[in-house]
Formats: C-alpha cells, sequence, structure tokens
C-alpha cells in the first residue's frame, strides 16, 4: 500500500491473522511494506530482527528509525501511523480495544484499573517477552494449533507489554521522557490539533509524570507544551487561511480554537493580525 492512498481505519493484512475475541493476532512476513493508517484500535508489535526505515504518527515528517530485534512498540488508539521500510523483518502483531480487555490485564498485572491508561510504549527487548514471542512465532507457523493455547500465549505478551516498570507502580507513570516518544507526542499534536491537548493528556499519552513531562518538553522542545500546541494551531490556521477558501469560522473548529472569536483574539495578541486581515493579504 503506497503512502499516497488515503488513510485507513486499521492495519493491513499482510499475513496470518488469528481473531479472538477481545484481540487479534498477527504474524507479518519479512518484507517491504508501507501503511498509512489511523488505528481505531489499540496497536502493540514486536519484531524478530533488526529493522530499519522511515516512520511517522502523522502528518508528513517521516523520520528515520531503527528498531532492535524484540523491542515492542504499543501505539493507542486514534494514532496516525505512517511510514515505510523497504526490509522490514518478521513482526508480531496484536490489536485490541484497550477498555475491553482493560479489567483482565488490571487483574494479571495485579494493578488498580485507574493506573493503566492508553499510551504510547517503546520497550524491550525483555527475555520473558522474546520467549514469548518466539512460542508464538512457532505455534502460528505449524500446520495445526491450539487456539486456546495461541490465546493464552497473545494474552500474556500482551500483558507484559502494558506492563509498567516497578518505579511507575504508585501513580501508573514514569519520570523520564524518551526522546521516541516525545517525537510520537509531536506527531500526535500536529495530526489531532482539534482534539484535547491538555498538559495532562499528553502526559498520559507519553506514559509520563504530568510536571515532570511538562519540564521534560520544555527542556526539549524550547517551549511549554501548551505554548508548543497554540504554536502549531496557529501555523495550521494560518496555512488554512492563505490556502483554502473555507469559512474561518470552520477552520477556527478545525485547528482546535472554540470559535472564531477565540481564534481571532488569540492571533491578535500573538502575531498581530487577525485571520481575516490573512486571508485579505492572500487574496482568497
Amino acid at each position: 500500500m503506497g503512502l499516497n492512498v488515503p488513510r485507513r481505519g486499521s492495519v493491513p493484512e499482510w499475513g496470518r491473522r488469528i481473531r479472538f475475541d477481545k484481540f487479534s493476532v498477527e504474524l507479518v512476513p519479512a518484507g517491504e511494506r508501507s501503511f498509512n493508517v489511523r488505528l481505531a484500535k489499540t496497536l502493540a508489535t514486536i519484531s524478530f530482527s533488526t529493522d530499519e526505515g522511515s516512520s511517522s504518527l502523522a502528518g508528513d515528517r517521516l523520520r528515520h528509525y531503527e528498531r532492535r530485534p524484540y523491542e515492542y512498540i504499543v501505539v493507542p488508539a486514534n494514532f496516525p501511523l505512517r511510514g515505510e521500510s523497504t526490509a522490514a523483518p518478521e513482526v508480531l502483531a496484536f490489536t485490541f480495544r484497550f477498555e475491553d480487555m482493560k479489567p483482565d490485564i488490571a487483574a494479571a498485572l495485579q494493578t488498580p484499573q485507574d493506573l493503566l491508561e492508553p499510551r504510547v510504549i517503546i520497550g524491550g527487548p525483555k527475555p520473558f517477552t522474546t520467549q514469548i514471542a518466539q512460542r508464538i512465532r512457532r505455534h502460528m507457523m505449524a500446520d495445526t494449533l491450539s487456539r486456546d493455547y495461541l490465546q493464552a500465549l497473545g494474552f500474556a505478551l500482551i500483558v507484559e507489554m502494558l506492563r509498567l516498570p516497578s518505579r511507575q507502580h504508585a501513580t501508573g507513570r514514569g519520570s523520564t521522557l524518551n526522546d521516541r516518544v516525545l517525537d510520537s507526542i509531536l506527531d500526535y499534536v500536529d495530526a489531532n490539533l482539534d482534539a484535547n491537548l491538555s498538559l495532562e493528556t499528553l502526559a498520559g499519552l507519553a506514559g509520563v509524570l504530568t510536571h515532570q513531562f511538562g519540564r521534560a518538553f520544555k527542556r526539549k522542545v524550547g517551549e511549554p507544551p501548551h505554548q508548543y500546541v497554540l504554536a502549531r494551531r496557529i501555523e495550521a490556521a494560518r496555512s488554512l487561511l492563505r490556502t483554502t477558501a473555507h469559512p474561518i469560522a470552520d477552520i477556527a473548529y478545525a485547528t482546535g480554537f472554540s470559535s472564531q472569536s477565540h481564534m481571532t483574539t488569540t492571533f491578535r495578541r500573538e502575531i498581530g493580525v487577525t485571520p481575516a486581515q490573512l486571508r485579505i493579504e492572500s487574496g482568497l
């Protein structure tokens, strides 16, 4: 699937996919891959060897990535995924609705449900997740398989990929912001300007304590999260005002402003002109 195709709502089916009541598991073969999806469910993947390519969680900002053998990645629902790899390895891919599995996962982890929330997770390799992934792969490649056994292995691997480090048990969140997770959050902001992009929301997706996230974000990006979000909303709105004939009110809502008057007040304060003035200057 080329990168210029319309965005899909699910991951393409490349290999052998087996569906259970609450999740599906697919053994994706090695080879060239490209994707452009906006996930309707949580996606968790673990690779069997080194992977290298370009990816982005939104927009056109493809970044080079390198993935270690048996590294795993968990991406919440509603994250746009876009990328390509000319020689991707075999990968196990799980899709599931987080809220449907949350009670079972919390019970398996012996963790209160309120400490489990959708977030970006990049982890591994770890001996236990590696061992489970290898068993699942062998079982899925066999001529015959036990669905009950495979379901148990798949659930165990999902649980382990969502397991919190010991330092996060009390709060459900850590105190450090991984650079790769930060890149994912920046892409998420660009793709969801019309959504709730509060400090608490972004920190939750990153799996980092709110005050620690704010400090780390400012240190790495150069400005606080709320200022960064505002700047991206203004930039997106300016582009739409200059290149489209959409009503100003529609542009305001699409870029996260509560109303046309809110956008006008913000533009006047931040850049010294109003949206209407920008539109006149563009000749639209």
